[in-house]
């Protein structure tokens, strides 16, 4: 029931300020997975961790990623209020904010019906751009 971590940010990365820990599931682990290419190009990287059970959810594995990145996104397919990204960013909240240096970003859908066409639902769900630029944003400060 463990989290998996499925790439770590270098350690100049992570020296530099410039990585953040990344926790997504299903289909967001292959979205980060495509992204972390972009990511390294542009200077930044990022702990990637596979959330395989949300209950018991794995603090240990998250607190030790953020201990050394001091940032997370929420990659979640759910929407942003009642979702798993809320849960997972409040127990965050209330267990590791010590070591957090920036607010939790939620990369979630809006509170909205979840679209039945595929092309429509494509737009509402967070992909791996949406990721990217997150990381870009927690990393250059604008949150």
């Amino acid at each position: 029931n463990k989290c998996a971590l499925l790439h770590e940010a270098s350690q100049s990365s992570v020296d530099a300020g410039q990585a953040v820990t990344v926790l997504t599931y299903l289909h967001g682990v292959k979205e980060a997975q495509m992204s972390i290419e972009a990511i390294q190009e542009e200077g930044f990287d990022i702990d990637l961790i596979e959330l395989r059970s949300l209950k018991p959810l794995d603090m240990e594995t998250i607190g030790k990623s953020l201990a050394r990145t001091n940032k997370l996104v929420i990659l979640d397919e759910s929407t942003k209020s009642g979702g798993v990204g809320a849960t997972i960013s409040a127990q965050v909240s209330e267990e590791l904010f010590d070591l957090l240096d920036a607010p939790v970003k939620r990369l979630c859908m809006d509170d909205a019906p979840v679209p039945y066409a595929s092309s429509m639902e494509k737009a509402v769900v967070k992909r791996g751009d949406d990721l990217i630029q997150g990381v870009f944003d927690l990393c250059l400060g604008a949150y």
